[in-house]
């Protein structure tokens, strides 16, 4: 598969409700954590404010098709009760949470349904050690999720917007990790991976191109928006999951605030002090280097 049909299937729309009945809609994606060899442990990643005050949510799905491959019109709607289930990033001033897969990917084959996903894992984020000289201050970035809710729901498919890094994903912005990008973000695109993209080539930061050598990299998370105010004043709120009028008068300005993807792998550590055994001779990489 090229590399946008993987990530078009890393995604998933995640809808939902409130007690009052209200109801929103976000992205989330899949990742294994503690991946070795077959072993790992499948997770869905998206933002705390996503399903910040909901108590039910429905999670669409593709079915794998016979030989393989994703069922052009296979969709599956898995309900779930928002209790509890959902284990928050340890830092608290971190917007991510993840959700346990593998009970509703066990339920679905228990039914004779296999679920098509694909996981991203710790190699596809970004490792500043050895590819530093690699990243310059501006690149191309495609953002995939469901801004506005809006989707493909016949093949249950994202939406793919295009975009650059605003700030240079090598610095911690206002020494958050955090970075820019300038790219339009709606309701709904609260939990949406943001890919390093080069279907063609790159050039580096000491001057070398690559030219026909395809490069792709998680470099974030979208959370927030910058507002630009009536007033003048610029506001960063976390992405609305809803359509709803926000109380002060504010246009976005096509900058989207993205956690670093480096701090998906804490959720590593906060697992093994919750109990969990990671397999033997995996070593926890929730240290990687601070691009």
């Amino acid at each position: 598969m090229l590399p946008t049909e993987l990530m078009m299937h890393a995604t998933a729309r995640i809808e939902c409700t409130t007690a009052g009945g209200a109801t929103s809609t976000g992205t989330g994606f899949f990742f294994n954590l503690f991946p070795q060899g077959e072993q790992s442990v499948p997770v869905l990643i998206t933002n705390k404010h996503v399903i910040r005050g909901a108590v039910s949510g429905i999670i669409n799905l593709t079915l794998e098709k016979a030989g393989g491959g994703p069922h052009e019109s296979g969709r599956v709607q898995v309900r779930l009760n928002f209790d509890n289930g959902w284990i928050e990033h340890p830092d608290p001033n971190v917007d991510l949470v993840m959700l346990l897969c593998a009970q509703f990917l066990n339920e679905a084959l228990q039914q004779n349904r296999k679920i098509f996903a694909i996981f991203l894992d710790g190699g596809l984020i970004w490792d500043d050690a050895t590819n530093k000289a690699n990243l310059t201050p501006v690149e191309d970035v495609l953002v995939v999720g469901y801004p506005d809710g809006i989707w493909d729901e016949v093949h249950n498919a994202p939406i793919f917007r295009k975009g650059i890094t605003a700030t240079s994903p090598i610095l911690d912005f206002n020494n958050r990790r955090e970075f820019l990008v300038d790219c339009a973000i709606f309701p709904g695109s609260s939990g949406s991976p943001v890919f390093l993209y080069n279907p063609s080539g790159w050039a580096g930061r000491n001057g070398s191109v690559n030219v026909g050598n395809p490069r792709v990299s998680l470099l974030g998370i979208i959370y927030a928006v910058a507002l630009h105010m009536v007033t003048g004043e610029i506001k960063i709120i976390q992405a609305p999951t809803s359509a709803q009028p926000i109380a002060f008068s504010g246009v976005p300005n096509n900058l989207g605030i993205c956690i670093k993807s480096s701090r998906i792998l804490e959720f590593e550590l906060e697992l093994v002090t919750r109990g969990f055994t990671p397999p033997a001779g995996y070593k926890i990489r929730s240290s990687l280097p601070r691009f």
